[in-house]
């Protein structure tokens, strides 16, 4: 089974979408996607003493302008294993304005299972620290690639939706042989894709 392709099609919509975790919160050495394979493989081990805030994770059957499927952070106060599939739901979007001119985008989702993220609506009701504390690991994180960010930004709800639609628009065009039109009739008819 590759977890990219092979998950049902109604478990993953904008409003909300099951998400298969990568890394674990506290974790050093991180983990990135496999295409191919559909399983994770390491990417990089970071400084022993600076672990990830948050778990993260991917979204199947969508696909980013990299070819990989959407990356997420995951609001949860529970470390996960990872290939843990966990419902969620958008709250918004992480852009990282990368320092050569590149951008890196990753969706802020909500675990539903999580009583206290799950109440949380929108990027402005996260706390402050925690946001801070996310920034300065993604700059770190950023810094250990290669690629560091010059900045980061924080987007709505509205944009984290419009990221998803068109992530998912190009995997269904890339992935499941659908014609631009079809996939745009398909929205326009609320028949979801």
């Amino acid at each position: 089974m590759n977890i990219w392709h092979d998950l049902r099609a109604d478990m993953v919509r904008k409003e909300e979408y099951t998400v298969f975790t990568a890394n674990s919160i506290g974790n050093t050495a991180i983990l990135s996607f496999d295409g191919n394979s559909g399983l994770l493989c390491l990417d990089h081990v970071g400084d022993p003493n600076i672990g990830a805030p948050n778990n993260t994770g991917f979204l199947p059957r969508t696909c980013t302008p990299q070819g990989l499927p959407i990356a997420t952070v995951l609001l949860c106060n529970a470390p996960l294993p990872a290939m843990t599939l966990v419902r969620c739901r958008p709250v918004g979007l992480i852009v990282l304005h990368l320092e050569h001119g590149g951008v890196r985008k990753m969706l802020l989702s909500a675990a539903c299972a999580d009583e206290f993220w799950s109440a949380c609506l929108t990027v402005e009701e996260i706390p402050t620290a925690h946001r801070k504390a996310l920034v300065r690991y993604l700059r770190y994180d950023q810094q250990v690639v290669g690629q560091p960010a010059a900045s980061v930004e924080f987007q709505g709800l509205e944009q984290a939706e419009r990221y998803f639609d068109a992530c998912q628009k190009d995997y269904l065009i890339r992935y499941c042989g659908m014609r631009p039109q079809e996939v745009e009739k398909a929205a326009s008819d609320n028949n979801g894709i």
